[in-house]
């Protein structure tokens, strides 16, 4: 398969990318119906990369449609997103190489931890055809709410 050229990330969006954000990234299963999963992933300044076993859902529902969207607000503040519409590329990560560089990143550890020994992984290369970053009314300075009390 031919990938279109990405679409560049707003540089008003880079800090959503880099700061340890969780997405959620959307898929399309057999029946027609979305389906959506939260993913931790990676920015390298071009592409958003994912990382996910070959075993889980996402896997098979691009394995049959590349088509793909994401939206990525900032872990702070989720007024501020960005959203991503394109195709994914899927690579094997046999040597973990990209997973781990996952966990490096997100938990400050050298080896993703919660595998099983004969897990297959993949890394999900997302070519964006459409970037949408939307400015949202008070997204730079959120109304706060107070934190829900549980009684019981």
């Amino acid at each position: 398969m031919k990938f279109p050229k990405t679409k560049s990330i707003p540089k008003q969006c880079h800090d959503i990318l880099t700061d340890r954000p969780t997405g959620h990234i959307a898929t399309l299963r057999p029946d027609g119906r979305l389906s959506v999963h939260p993913v931790s992933l990676m920015w390298d300044g071009e592409y958003v990369r994912v990382s996910t076993l070959k075993s889980r859902q996402k896997y098979r529902n691009l394995s049959q449609d590349p088509r793909v969207a994401i939206s990525i607000p900032h872990r702070n503040n989720p007024n501020r997103y960005i959203e991503i519409r394109g195709v994914a590329e899927l690579t094997d990560d046999p040597e973990r190489i990209f997973v781990n560089s996952i966990a490096r990143h997100y938990m400050g550890v050298d080896v993703y931890p919660f595998d099983k020994p004969d897990a297959q992984r993949v890394t999900i290369t997302i070519h964006a055809e459409q970037v949408s970053a939307p400015g949202i009314p008070l997204a730079d300075d959120p109304p706060t709410a107070a934190d829900a009390k549980h009684e019981s």
